[in-house]
């Protein structure tokens, strides 16, 4: 009980000046243990609190899912099958182009010759397109 008559004196500001810096010290030490007591005793509360709002609401976590034996669709194929359709549709990008640039350049479009659209193939690192996959299998 000596620490809780140390609080009562402790929280006089008149008598603190009295304390030796040994009560000071217990009092202090006292005040941090009972403050993190009882910080640490909300917080656990509160876990509980929020885990039955989980359960009342019906949003509880899911299970993980298993891996699945398929491996996952590779995202190569779908790379090539965008280039085909992009030199499939040139015919249709080159007045397109030819007016962007006209415009850019502040000219006509009669003064701009396009002779060849490449499609440039964005090939990304194999663990880019295996992330990619795995985050689209997941977000169902």
């Amino acid at each position: 009980m000596e620490a809780v008559e140390l609080l009562k004196i402790f929280s006089d500001p008149s008598t603190i000046e009295n304390l030796t810096t040994t009560q000071k010290l217990w009092a202090s030490l006292f005040t941090t243990i009972l403050g993190m007591g009882i910080t640490f005793v909300v917080l656990v509360v509160l876990q509980f609190v929020i885990g039955l709002f989980e359960k009342l609401s019906g949003t509880e976590k899911k299970p993980p899912l298993a891996p699945s034996s398929k491996p996952p669709k590779p995202v190569a194929k779908d790379l090539d099958a965008g280039v085909e359709h992009v030199a499939q549709a040139a015919d249709e990008l080159v007045p397109v182009i030819t007016a962007s640039i006209a415009m850019l350049l502040g000219t006509s479009a009669s003064n701009i010759r396009i002779r060849n659209i490449t499609p440039v193939r964005d090939t990304p690192p194999l663990w880019r397109r295996a992330g990619i996959a795995e985050q689209m299998q997941n977000r169902a």
